[in-house]
């Protein structure tokens, strides 16, 4: 009886492997310190554009309230 072997693709010959190999056997590339591109990236960007939002949604509400404190008459 054999036992099948899941295979992959290398992310840098994109010849096929054994899924969970190191290091691939073709062109000898290190696969342990691979990232996948475009992730972490995004990610980052997704959140310095929410808190700077935050931010700018804070401010607005802070200037509305000194505008009732301190500019309206009673």
């Amino acid at each position: 009886m054999t036992v099948a072997k899941q295979m992959t693709r290398c992310p840098f010959c994109k010849e096929p492997i054994t899924a969970g190999a190191i290091i691939c056997r073709h062109c000898h590339s290190d696969l342990t310190t691979y990232q996948k591109p475009g992730k972490n990236f995004y990610s980052k960007y997704d959140t310095f554009r929410h808190g700077f939002l935050t931010g700018i949604l804070f401010t607005l509400v802070l200037l509305i309230l000194a505008y009732f404190q301190f500019f309206t008459t009673k």
